[in-house]
């Protein structure tokens, strides 16, 4: 006869949406019996620890009350209730099933007549002894034969946590039989709330899907943290809307139960907010928000494992009560100013969503909290998704736009780079790196990417045309390649320039970009291929009527970087080097002496190479003056 009802349960959550085939007669068939009520006495006392016997002293026996009204209870007291069952009208053939209400402690008393006293403990940290849970209350099973004096049972309650009720009619009982007709006459009658919360939660759960499909495509963080948030939000939800879901995960060890329901509702608050920071970028748009937060979500942590360890160590102790109480308050009004700061500071429309999302949610949530319904929370998620939603794809759209004016700019910067001499190896990995940055949703890198390697090209374009340029401009210019090479290699290597302070870098002449070839073999096939530091040093001394350049590096050397040249096309290297030799050749016709280059191989006392050394003269010219 102890059947469980949990697959009878499951099966009528799965068929509510089509409760109409059942016609009234179809229910009324149901209607066997309903619940019946004894009547009620009550007795409150300050110590837990008072026991059965001493409830049945006389002292005590005279001091119930008849119960008259529902009372709320204390949540410092212990409350006894007798029941009388002598005006019932219940068969004695078959057990009976009583319903005492939700609570931590809820113990009931019946005596037999060989074993003697006998206890059933029902309570929520009490681990489930029959199949007879109706998601929202627990059971008794005695039999009629186990009353006190042929007549009462008596009930302990306690409950440190939530606000309790008391009711004229907190004890019903029902035959066996009867019982499962009951149940399954309150789960047709409850099928309307069973479907709406099945598409709730189905809904919650196909966004949940669909936002980590966003994020496995376009690699954003952003997308991530709401997928968390949605998955805190249906561990909280599912075991608040169907409870007998806790019973199933939980049933063997109540007080994890108890520890889910309060952690992941602090947890679901704590990715919330990091979703929040992230959605309105508030590092950039809102820093002291943003610094507030994360100070917010620490303490969460700090609320999550205090509260852990409040009920581990004391399951029926107020403090968890307190601790969840002081986190929600917390965070109504860490929502409220936060949302007050947002509209006074707005900085775009990103933070229009997350005030509107944000205000319905709160809303919800502490009609949820004022009337003990969690349909208006319900309801406040609900539109608070919708929302975010909307507000998410207008993000997502935004980003798709941002990659649209990139991409035109790469095209645009592609072809004046075609126009230019500079080494069409260099050119198209860096459009391959800003492209790869965009690929990874790294649109701010990929932006100064980009304006850097515009900006190269640009003076590249337009110094093309000169037959010399400033050392201070030709300086500028190699910074900024240097900059990109270091940007596009994601291992920045250190580069140190030195000119003699007895050098005018704004009246010295140099031809344009002499260098540039130079800095790239020393990138190319010194650097790219060590391991550990990494440094190129470009050292400009005057020496009579000429400039001496040196660049050193401190790479792998010539002979070893003959062995494995695999990252640059040989056509590519020749190339560069062919065209600066031609312009040194034209320079030695222009000038007097012939510009001399000089290439060295560097190495530590124990043999092993330290690196490159290459040095050129250059005929010094000062540009004349008005």
């Amino acid at each position: 006869m102890k059947k469980t009802l949990f697959t009878y349960l499951f099966l009528l959550v799965l068929t509510s949406g089509c409760i109409n085939i059942f016609d009234n007669e179809s229910i009324e068939v149901l209607e066997v019996k309903s619940f019946q009520y004894p009547s009620i006495e009550w007795l409150e006392v300050n110590n837990p620890e008072l026991s059965l016997q001493d409830i049945l002293s006389d002292s005590a026996q005279f001091s119930f009350d008849t119960l008259q009204a529902t009372m709320p209870h204390q949540r410092d007291k212990v409350y006894w209730l007798r029941a009388d069952f002598s005006n019932l009208n219940l068969s004695k053939d078959e057990e009976w099933v009583l319903r005492t209400g939700n609570f931590s402690v809820n113990n009931v008393y019946t005596t037999h007549p060989d074993s003697g006293i006998q206890v059933s403990k029902s309570g929520n940290f009490d681990a489930v002894q029959y199949g007879l849970e109706n998601l929202n209350w627990r059971y008794h099973v005695v039999s009629p034969e186990e009353l006190f004096e042929g007549k009462y049972v008596y009930v302990k309650l306690i409950e440190p946590f939530f606000a309790r009720l008391i009711y004229k009619r907190h004890v019903a009982a029902a035959t066996y039989t009867d019982f499962t007709f009951i149940s399954l006459r309150s789960f047709l009658e409850s099928a309307a709330y069973q479907y709406r919360s099945i598409l709730f939660l189905g809904g919650i759960a196909f966004l949940l899907v669909y936002t980590f499909g966003i994020y496995f495509v376009y690699k954003e963080s952003l997308y991530l943290l709401y997928g968390i948030y949605l998955i805190f939000l249906l561990m909280y939800l599912g075991v608040k809307m169907y409870p007998g879901f806790s019973v199933w995960m939980f049933g063997s060890h109540p007080v994890y139960n108890h520890v889910w329901n309060e952690c992941t509702q602090i947890l679901l608050n704590f990715w919330y907010t990091r979703f929040v920071r992230k959605f309105i970028d508030a590092e950039n748009l809102y820093p002291k928000f943003n610094q507030v937060a994360k100070w917010v979500e620490w303490l969460l942590i700090v609320f999550v494992i205090a509260i852990t360890i409040s009920i581990f160590v004391q399951p029926l102790s107020i403090m968890p009560y307190y601790l969840v109480t002081a986190e929600r308050l917390f965070m109504i009004v860490f929502a409220v100013l936060s949302n007050i700061y947002v509209i006074v500071n707005l900085k775009d429309r990103r933070g229009l969503f997350i005030i509107a999302g944000s205000s319905v949610l709160l809303a919800g949530s502490v009609t949820a909290l004022v009337l003990v319904d969690i349909q208006y929370f319900m309801i406040g998620v609900v539109i608070e998704i919708l929302i975010f939603a909307m507000g998410l794809g207008i993000l997502m759209k935004r980003r798709e736009d941002e990659k649209t004016i990139l991409s035109k700019e790469m095209e645009r910067v592609k072809m004046r780079a075609l126009q230019s001499q500079m080494n069409p190896h260099f050119i198209f990995n860096s459009l391959n790196s800003i492209r790869s940055y965009m690929i990874k949703n790294e649109t701010k890198e990929a932006s100064g990417y980009l304006s850097k390697f515009s900006r190269l090209i640009r003076q590249i374009l337009e110094y093309s045309t000169e037959e010399s340029i400033s050392l201070k401009q030709e300086l500028q210019v190699l910074n900024l390649y240097v900059q990109i090479e270091q940007l596009r290699f994601r291992d920045e290597f250190g580069f140190d320039v030195r000119v003699d302070e007895s050098i005018d870098q704004e009246l010295i002449l140099i031809p344009p970009l002499i260098v540039q070839p130079f800095l790239e073999n020393a990138i190319w096939h010194g650097l790219m291929q060590k391991e550990g530091a990494k440094k190129i040093e470009l050292v400009i001394k005057e020496e009579d009527a000429y400039l001496n350049i040196t660049i050193r590096d401190n790479g792998i050397g010539r002979e070893e970087a003959s062995k494995s040249r695999s990252g640059v096309p040989k056509e590519n290297k020749s190339m560069a080097i062919e065209l600066t030799n031609k312009r040194l050749a034209m320079l030695e016709k222009a000038s007097e002496e012939s510009p001399r280059v000089h290439i060295k191989d560097l190495y530590h006392t124990d043999g092993s190479s330290a690196g490159t050394e290459v040095s050129f003269q250059l005929p010094k010219i000062i540009k004349m003056t008005t």
